[in-house]
């Protein structure tokens, strides 16, 4: 019987997900790694289609990648991903993205939580409604499923929910939450992204139609920080933390 582990993913990036540098966006990262995970899912029969014979979903509550080299370019992205851990609601899950030559690109690890799509709650139930397999233990980065900071944050846009952004879940997909930290980004920061080392995303409450965003950002040594304020829930939404090396 095949290990998680054995079983390898070909994606490709597209023209839509480079800067005009030609580097992947980091919300092209999640890109990758949903189509990954979902392929992976379906081969183990864990995919939306069957957690929603339970009323239950994958949620993500965190997402971290540690870049090694950047991705360049429209290339194929060879891809792995393993189940982790389990703690508590917390199921951690690992991956690692390869070029080519085998040589990594990206390595990271995700925290999810099973999700009551009826009852709008986190699934804390010891014992789940479907079988699976035990975790691999190997971990590739450090990461954990929450984050806080004591910054001073400062407003520089706000936006509205709007329908595109909802996914089948019935709120605002994650990659949206990249895509609003990339949004905050100033020219310079964007020519700089070549020295992105390392993102984590932290999905704290859902976003869902016509709540009204706030976007925040700080700044923290090399480390650009977004938060969103869901202004129409009084309530964080996300924190974003990109690091750069230089």
């Amino acid at each position: 019987m095949n290990s998680e582990k054995d079983y390898l993913y070909e994606v490709e990036t597209e023209v839509s997900d480079l800067n005009e540098d030609n580097i992947l966006k980091p919300y092209a990262y999640q890109k990758i790694l949903a189509k990954v995970v979902e392929q992976h899912l379906y081969r183990l029969n864990l995919n939306v289609a069957t957690t929603l014979n339970h009323h239950l979903s994958w949620v993500l509550v965190s997402l971290t990648f540690e870049l090694v080299r950047p991705i360049e370019g429209c290339v194929k992205v060879f891809a792995n991903t393993w189940y982790s851990q389990r703690k508590g609601p917390f199921f951690r899950r690992e991956f690692i993205f390869k070029n080519a030559d085998g040589e990594i690109l990206t390595r990271g690890s995700s925290f999810s939580v099973l999700f009551d799509v009826e009852k709008r709650a986190i699934f804390r139930a010891k014992e789940l409604p479907f079988s699976l397999s035990e975790p691999i233990e190997e971990f590739t980065v450090n990461a954990a499923p929450t984050f806080h900071a004591n910054l001073d944050y400062t407003k520089i846009d706000t936006r509205k929910i709007y329908n595109s952004y909802i996914d089948r879940i019935g709120h605002v997909n994650n990659c949206r939450y990249g895509e609003f930290g990339y949004d905050a980004f100033s020219s310079e920061e964007r020519e700089n992204l070549i020295h992105l080392k390392r993102m984590a995303f932290y999905f704290l409450a859902e976003l869902r139609h016509d709540d009204t965003l706030s976007v925040l950002k700080a700044y923290e040594n090399k480390r650009i920080l977004v938060r969103g304020y869901n202004e129409s829930k009084a309530k964080n939404a996300f924190d974003l933390v990109f690091e750069f090396d230089s």
